[in-house]
């Protein structure tokens, strides 16, 4: 079994017809993520944003 890694930019019109000719195929697979995309969402936010940064005086007030 050979696995290939293609990415698509489903936002063309090309894209979504790629897309939708390939699961035509029936030996082709599609593996979804595991992760809520809400929360993925959420952490590639965080991971993106600077922070903040606090005293070590002021971290319990």
């Amino acid at each position: 079994m050979t696995t290939i890694t293609i990415t698509v930019n489903e936002k063309t019109a090309k894209g979504k017809k790629f897309v939708e000719f390939i699961k035509t195929l029936d030996f082709v697979k599609f593996n979804e993520s595991p992760y809520n995309p809400g929360f993925v969402k959420e952490i590639q936010k965080s991971r993106a944003s600077k922070g903040k940064v606090i005293k070590t005086e002021d971290l319990w007030k």
